[in-house]
């Protein structure tokens, strides 16, 4: 049977969660840009956020599956109370990062939570790859190999020359320098946010209903004082400064209808959109948020170039490629050669398994993961190392429970 060069890795139907997210992520953007009304009122929209992530607490309640915390009751309360208040000190940092880009990016013409990894220069994805892995290998003591390093490389060199063709980086020193500061500080932030959050859902044990709980009424509260601020200006509407005057205006110039919609749709969204965060982090690691950001980074460009240029649509090849490598770098796709797929989970994983079962010893081993495909292990002539293949089942109707059965030859 010919070797494969590439091979599909351990999936299942968990990864979907990654598409849905960008999913949510792209409607949302699209939304938000096309929605009529003309202003925005930041504040409002803030508080339509905070409620949507104070939702995710109603979860188990809604799943009826178990709500309590037991894993972490031997953490003193003292302890909980600096848990939690790291977890909101990164939350608001990353939070005003991206409200305060909001605002420099716009003039001071239209206040608003922006974020670098859903628009503008693919360089901000590559930064966040790169800190992502080295905020995984720092906090969370993981470990990544040749596989991993090759494909960041080539998503970063087709990121690079992806900008390069749409002319980003021109952009970006017009932007200038404080802008471009603001954006990457959005990336540190992020990484640094929702890597804390694993920390504390797989170090700590804290439910990840509980996480949105705080996140959601810490932003409830940050709001409040905001909305304090706004009230208590004299000039209202004449305000000078937009966050105030867009305030006022945005309910004297906008249809309450609009009003009302927005906020509903805005609720909804980040319901969906903050629980599909949180268990994208549950059940994987953060790493895996870049495949939403990446597809959703794509989607917005292309509808830009379509209405803008045209022309540079070829850029499709360097997303394809990116998106390709990216797969590789979550080990969803494997190199089938040169040993590179050693380290992969999966492989990982079925050497333990070969330990746990005492066969290591044995020339051949066969491990049924459905009726169509098994796995075969066998030594090879120096007896150093184990060759690892997915095979096809000959019989299609074999048994589907998985088997381990030893094989003398």
């Amino acid at each position: 049977m010919k070797k494969k060069l590439i091979i599909l890795g351990d999936l299942n139907s968990k990864y979907l969660l990654s598409l849905f997210l960008a999913i949510g992520h792209i409607g949302y953007n699209i939304f938000m840009n096309y929605f009529p009304g003309g202003r925005q009122n930041i504040v409002l929209e803030l508080y339509s956020t905070s409620l949507g992530d104070t939702f995710v607490t109603f979860i188990p309640y809604i799943l009826k599956f178990s709500a309590e915390d037991k894993k972490n009751d031997k953490i003193k309360a003292i302890k909980k109370w600096l848990h939690y208040s790291i977890l909101v000190l990164s939350y608001f940092l990353n939070i005003s990062m991206k409200i305060i880009l909001g605002w420099i990016t716009k003039g001071n013409t239209q206040a608003k939570e922006t974020n670098p990894l859903f628009e503008g220069p693919f360089l901000y994805i590559v930064v966040e790859m790169i800190f992502l892995t080295i905020v995984s290998i720092i906090l969370l003591k993981y470990k990544y190999y040749i596989h991993h390093y090759i494909s960041m490389a080539i998503f970063i060199i087709i990121g690079i020359i992806c900008d390069l063709t749409l002319n980003y980086y021109n952009q970006m020193i017009e932007n200038g320098f404080s802008v471009v500061l603001i954006e990457f500080l959005v990336v540190f932030s992020y990484g640094i946010y929702f890597y804390y959050i694993k920390y504390m859902m797989e170090v700590l044990y804290y439910p990840y209903w509980k996480i949105c709980l705080c996140i959601g009424l810490s932003l409830l509260c940050l709001t409040t004082l905001i909305l304090v601020f706004v009230l208590v200006d004299k000039d209202k509407s004449q305000s000078q400064t937009t966050l105030i005057s867009d305030f006022y205006l945005y309910f004297q110039e906008v249809h309450p209808g609009l009003i009302i919609g927005k906020q509903i749709f805005i609720i909804i969204s980040k319901f969906i959109t903050f629980t599909l965060y949180m268990l994208n982090i549950y059940y994987f690691n953060p790493n895996f948020t870049l495949i939403s950001f990446h597809l959703a980074k794509f989607t917005l460009n292309m509808i830009d170039l379509i209405k803008d240029e045209p022309e540079k649509l070829y850029n499709l090849i360097f997303f394809v490629i990116q998106f390709i490598s990216l797969m590789f770098y979550l080990e969803i796709f494997e190199f089938n050669f040169c040993n590179l797929n050693k380290n992969t989970r999966r492989n990982i994983k079925l050497r333990g398994l070969l330990d746990v079962s005492g066969e290591n010893g044995r020339d051949t081993m066969i491990i049924d993961i459905n009726k169509y495909y098994y796995i075969g292990t066998s030594e090879t002539e120096n007896q150093k190392e184990n060759n690892i293949e997915l095979i096809p089942q000959i019989d299609a109707n074999s048994d589907v429970n998985s088997t381990i059965t030893t094989v003398k030859e």
